[in-house]
């Protein structure tokens, strides 16, 4: 039995409701983990060192964190087979009568991997003990997916931009980003990258066997992702984006299967902070004030470990990310004059850039028979016609405090302001 592992974010929180919530996650017993991340195989052929196979071996498999083993016996043919195996590290024993047992420690098993080890048995003599024999890198002989597998220590240990995951699917060939949009996902962007010559916005991303992508709202053409775990509470992540398995059906060319930790038999965990300040920032070149104040403060922490040691575990993640970003604002807002009705000194251009004076029209003298209104002198309306309400709310703009276009006298208003925000995830 393996734990739930919950995915929620929130804006606020209180440490009591938080920490309740998260024992309550961690604790919901999960019988059965989605098939489509459950579909890794270990298969092979028991035979002599002369090639004859040996039949009714006893095969057994154990997960090395947790101890938990499989056992099967391979058949007439000598043939043995493990499926719908989570990506793991695993140990096998072999055992036959009349043969030396052996053990192959080290076998470590990705996502979905379907890989085959064969295993050959020596007679066995009065003092046969254990025979321990390396692992050769496992190899997918039968299956033409094209991808990548991105493991646990460079998950945590690659520099991720908000340590955003999103950005790993970068690392497999044939990856590249959609022009302008940098690595990290942005909504309604969504899956936005471009894989192998696919159109962008169309891959597929599954968080332990369940999708975490759906289609656009209103259009349905791309993929928006719903939720990212963290890069902490991660264990692998598994690129393909060619030639995968048919039932990778719901995507545009590329698939993302992204495996979260589960506990084992020993406790492990991790803290973590990372901080960005104003005081590594550089000035924004359009920026003549002083360089705004920024900090964004990410940190969390991870842990899991058994409740009931080689039969059920726990896992658990936390991060709060607390930011105060710039944000750079230029408008156009009207000038003391404009708000007292004077736009005779307002220009603006035509359609060839020339720069032209627009004429501002009387509403209220309107010729029923040619349906034409005289424009008002000078450009300039009358303080008996200045509605006082539109008045006031002109009022309320801030006062221009660049010189703006030399014509128009657009864009005549700059400020940066901090963003605020505060995100929980667990």
């Amino acid at each position: 039995m393996k734990p739930q592992t919950g995915g929620i974010i929130v804006r606020t929180f209180r440490g009591f409701r938080v920490l309740t919530l998260i024992l309550g996650l961690c604790c919901l017993p999960h019988s059965s983990r989605a098939q489509s991340n459950d579909q890794g195989q270990v298969r092979g052929t028991v035979s002599d060192s002369s090639g004859a196979v040996i039949p009714h071996a006893a095969v057994t498999l154990t997960d090395t964190g947790t101890n938990v083993s499989q056992k099967t016996v391979s058949n007439d043919h000598g043939l043995y087979v493990f499926i719908a195996l989570p990506a793991s590290t695993y140990r096998m024993l072999i055992e036959a009568p009349g043969f030396g047992p052996v053990e192959k420690p080290g076998i470590v098993l990705v996502v979905n991997q379907q890989t085959t080890l064969n295993v050959t048995l020596v007679p066995a003599a009065a003092n046969t003990s254990v025979t321990v024999e390396s692992v050769p890198v496992l190899l997918d002989a039968d299956n033409a997916t094209l991808g990548a597998d991105i493991g646990e220590k460079y998950l945590t240990q690659v520099p991720l931009a908000n340590r955003d995951p999103f950005g790993l699917a970068f690392l497999a060939a044939g990856v590249t980003e959609t022009a302008g949009s940098g690595i990290n996902d942005s909504y309604p962007a969504g899956t936005n990258f471009v894989s192998n010559g696919q159109r962008n916005s169309t891959a597929e991303i599954r968080l332990d066997g369940t999708l975490t992508t759906a289609p656009e709202q209103g259009e349905g053409g791309t993929s928006n992702i719903y939720y990212q775990a963290t890069v902490e509470a991660l264990q692998e992540v598994k690129v393909q984006n060619n030639s995968f398995s048919a039932e990778y059906g719901n995507n545009g060319g590329t698939v993302i299967d992204e495996v979260m930790k589960s506990g084992t038999n020993s406790l492990h965990g991790s803290a973590y902070e990372f901080n960005q300040n104003s005081i590594f920032d550089a000035r924004d070149y359009f920026n003549s004030g002083p360089k705004p104040g920024h900090s964004q403060n990410q940190f969390g922490a991870s842990i899991g470990g058994p409740i009931v040691k080689n039969k059920t575990f726990f896992f658990a993640d936390l991060e709060t990310v607390i930011s105060s970003n710039p944000v750079n604002i230029v408008a156009t807002v009207p000038t003391a004059a404009q708000i007292n009705g004077d736009f005779s000194q307002t220009m603006t251009y035509d359609q060839n850039g020339n720069p032209v004076q627009n004429q501002i029209f009387d509403p209220f003298q309107i010729d029923p028979v040619a349906y034409a209104r005289p424009a008002y002198p000078n450009n300039v309306i009358p303080n008996g016609e200045m509605d006082p309400v539109g008045q006031a709310i002109l009022k309320l703009y801030p006062k221009p405090n660049t010189p703006g276009d030399a014509v128009s006298g657009a864009n005549n208003f700059r400020q940066v302001i901090l963003s605020k925000a505060t995100t929980v995830q667990f």
